[in-house]
Formats: C-alpha cells, structure tokens, sequence
C-alpha cells in the first residue's frame, strides 16, 4: 500500500512539472494560437460584406472563406501603395507564386506561418485594424473569467 500511495504522489509530482514545463515552455505559442484565432474573426467580421457581396454561395466552405479573407488582406496591402506583389512576396519571405495565387483567389490552402506573416504585414500598413483588435481582446479582459473559454469555443 505504501507503495501505491508512494507512485501516486511521485506521477502527481511529474504531472506538475510538465504542466509547468509546458506553461513556460509554450505559452507564446499557445498566446500565437489564441491570438491567429481572434484575428482569423475579427478579419471574418471586418470582410463579411465584401465576402458575401463578391459570392452566390452564402456557405462557403472554410478553406473558401480563408482563401477569400487571405485574399482580401494582400488587397488590402496593395491599396495603400506601400507593397506590391513583388514586396509582398520578399516582405513574408515567401514565394511570389503562392503570393499571387492568393491574391488571384486561386489558392485554397495557405498554412499557418504564411498567414501570420501576411496578417503582420497587414497590420503593419493598417494599424487602425490592430487597434480594434486589441480593443477586442481587452473587452475579452474585462469579461468575466469564462470569457475566453467562451471565445474559445466558438465555431
């Protein structure tokens, strides 16, 4: 019995020191994740009537709605005259393919890294945008603890 009580307390110490090994270890990627995710909705919200306006389908498929949204936001870059597809391209350090393919709509898939370096970009010529972001995520702040547990869970 002092044995299993003894290889209880030792797994219980072992489950803390991941749990905080993996708090220190991961939390900027854990805050990255949350943080793709709101502003994978707040871009849904801001473009939600050029999206709807620019397509007959009203369900859209989500890899649609994110080669649309993705598309939307190298417009948006290129409407300041700051980037061209070109700067774009050497900006994120990625390809000007893929650049132009996603501006073009023609791409559907565009993985996590590209997204987030364009979604930088973006706010970089737009930090109007940024603002409301972080006004929203202050009002997350502001809620009650279960608001991010809320946003969380949303579909």
């Amino acid at each position: 019995m002092k044995s299993a009580i003894n290889l209880f307390y030792q797994k219980r110490l072992t489950t803390k020191k991941s749990l905080l090994n993996f708090n220190v270890k991961n939390e900027r990627k854990i805050l990255k994740a949350f943080l793709l995710r709101r502003l994978h909705q707040l871009f849904f919200e801001l473009f939600q009537h050029k999206i709807q306006r620019n397509q007959n389908n009203f369900s859209m498929e989500c890899y649609a709605m994110d080669s649309k949204i993705i598309q939307l936001l190298i417009q948006g870059i290129i409407e300041t005259g700051e980037y061209t597809l070109e700067g774009i391209a050497f900006y994120t350090r990625i390809p000007f393919d893929v650049i132009y393919e996603a501006a073009s709509g023609i791409s559907h898939q565009f993985s996590i890294t590209p997204w987030a370096r364009v979604v930088n970009l973006y706010l970089q010529v737009k930090p109007e945008i940024e603002k409301v972001l972080i006004d929203r995520l202050l009002e997350i702040r502001e809620k009650n603890h279960t608001a991010v547990s809320s946003l969380l869970n949303e579909t």
